[in-house]
């Protein structure tokens, strides 16, 4: 159960895995399989289990949600400022967990904050890994990973077999909730002790993004998710928006 190579106790703390490190390469390559594997099986299936399919998606995330919550309580790992589903990646596994079982037409927005952010945000951990809840136990590692191919894979899969789309102004309607969440989470923060979506200090990973000390990195943070969402955005966007009810 224990990576004994990796640490020597068992304590939740942080862990980075080296950028190009073999270690890096190897769970990178997996990650890309896994989210290939995701994708083709959901282009193969039939028409009629998409929707099974996608449902059954949620269901995983789901079961690595409950585990990983439950098995903090069980170590005695489990705190407030640590644990709350808010940092952007945990909001769009959130995302995932639901999305599909709520009515079709209150889906749009949340498809749409999960295609950018799931996207962005699942890259960009996956590049640049910081496995918060780690302690040398393999779960925490293989949920990191997990969760963050799946919010990649799973806003690509709603795209592009049930047919959901990006609207015209979804890009700065989504940089817009980014700057509340933002905003509402810097006092929460201060509150709590905690440093939620790394708006209270930057995150202790080497990250190309994270340019000086706060608040001078928000700052280019705003300036580069704008970019990557309008590339995103570019990316995905349909050809035709009257389409889109």
């Amino acid at each position: 159960m224990l990576l004994n190579s990796d640490i020597a106790n068992s304590d939740i703390n942080k862990y980075t895995v080296e950028f190009l490190a073999n270690k890096w390469m190897i769970t990178v390559a997996c990650v890309i399989g896994l989210i290939f594997i995701v994708l083709y099986v959901g282009h193969k299936i039939s028409q009629e289990n998409k929707i099974k399919y996608a449902k059954f998606l949620a269901y995983i995330m789901i079961g690595f949600f409950i585990v990983n919550h439950l098995f903090l309580i069980f170590l005695g790992k489990w705190e407030l400022s640590k644990e709350l589903p808010v940092h952007l990646c945990s909001i769009s596994g959130l995302i995932c967990c639901f999305i599909m079982f709520i009515p079709e037409k209150k889906r749009q927005f949340l498809f749409e904050f999960l295609f950018y952010c799931g996207i962005i945000g699942g890259i960009q951990a996956i590049l640049t890994p910081l496995v918060d809840d780690y302690g040398g136990y393999k779960f925490f590692y293989i949920q990191f990973f997990f969760k963050h191919a799946m919010i990649i894979a799973f806003p690509i899969y709603l795209r592009n077999q049930l047919g959901m789309k990006l609207t015209k102004f979804s890009w700065i309607k989504t940089w817009i909730v980014l700057n509340i969440l933002m905003f509402l989470l810097i006092p929460l923060n201060n509150l709590l002790g905690s440093n939620y979506m790394y708006v209270n200090s930057p995150p202790a990973v080497d990250n190309p993004l994270v340019i000086g000390e706060w608040p001078t990195y928000l700052y280019w943070w705003e300036l580069f998710v704008l970019i990557l969402i309008i590339v995103v955005y570019l990316i995905g966007k349909p050809r035709n928006f009257e389409k889109i009810n």
